[in-house]
């Protein structure tokens, strides 16, 4: 899979704030420091997103 376009929506804490356009999501959940950015610059092969 090739990823064309990558863009940070918004950080939801209820419900209420999720998403509403029906596109495909992706959820990562991590402590401080465990390479969540690191991993989605990496997968899309940036260097900063």
């Amino acid at each position: 899979m090739k990823i064309n376009q990558a863009e940070y929506i918004i950080s939801a804490v209820s419900p209420a704030q999720y998403p509403t356009d029906g596109l495909p999501e992706i959820a990562l959940a991590g402590r401080s420091n465990v390479g969540k950015s690191s991993l989605i610059n990496r997968l899309l092969q940036r260097k900063k997103i």
